[in-house]
């Protein structure tokens, strides 16, 4: 008896201990839904998010040729840093434009599981630019 008694204790225990990591864990990716390959508007180059700690971060996954001849635009280069996830947001980061190097602030919202809307301003966000990324 005093065995059952000690091995349900320590499975309970163990449980009360686990409970709360878990439930923490779980809660703090909620925002990963975001991360992986996105199409810009032109489906010719893509990005890829990605997350560092509790920042999320994009990098030019794909070029379009277009977007090499144009505007310089190369692979792998850093092109979204520092979002946070606020619950509904990535926002808090900047847009480092491809070409010129100039920071903008962005701000991401998921619409649907296919569809990611960018908000890009400059100061003031009632005046910017708004893009919406779709996955491939």
């Amino acid at each position: 008896m005093t065995l059952l008694n000690n091995t349900t204790a320590r499975t309970t225990l163990l449980f009360i201990l686990l409970l709360p990591t878990a439930g923490g864990a779980t809660a703090d990716h909620t925002g990963d839904q975001i991360l992986g390959k996105w199409l810009f508007p032109a489906k010719g180059s893509s990005v890829e998010i990605y997350r560092n700690g509790n920042q999320y971060f994009a990098r030019i996954a794909d070029v379009a040729t277009r977007g090499v001849q144009e505007f310089g635009i190369t692979k792998d280069k850093l092109l979204m840093k520092n979002l946070t996830f606020d619950g509904s947001t990535w926002s808090g980061g900047k847009l480092i434009h491809p070409r010129n190097g100039i920071s903008f602030d962005v701000e991401l919202h998921l619409l649907d599981p296919k569809t990611l809307e960018a908000r890009v301003s400059k100061g003031f966000r009632f005046i910017g630019k708004e893009f919406v990324l779709t996955r491939p």
